[in-house]
């Protein structure tokens, strides 16, 4: 919602916010866009190491698209 200003004004911030509380308990959707986040830097720090640990997390538990976001950071070499 926050990440793409669905019925609210568009905040990377918020929504990086409530990805990691997601993420923290393990919601995989979540652990992938937080990943997407710091892969790009949209509303946190950019930080590729924290964009393997997200995705890989999300990628662990079958989320196919953290493996193809994991796949791709891996193939040009930011991971």
């Amino acid at each position: 919602m926050y990440e793409d200003g669905y019925g609210v004004d568009q905040n990377y911030e918020k929504a990086a916010e409530y990805y990691l509380a997601a993420a923290a308990q393990g919601v995989d959707i979540a652990q992938n866009n937080l990943g997407f986040l710091y892969y790009n830097g949209y509303g946190v720090e950019q930080n590729y190491e924290k964009a393997v640990e997200y995705y890989s997390a999300a990628a662990a538990q079958g989320d196919v698209t953290a493996q193809y976001n994991l796949a791709n950071l891996y193939y040009y070499g930011k991971g």
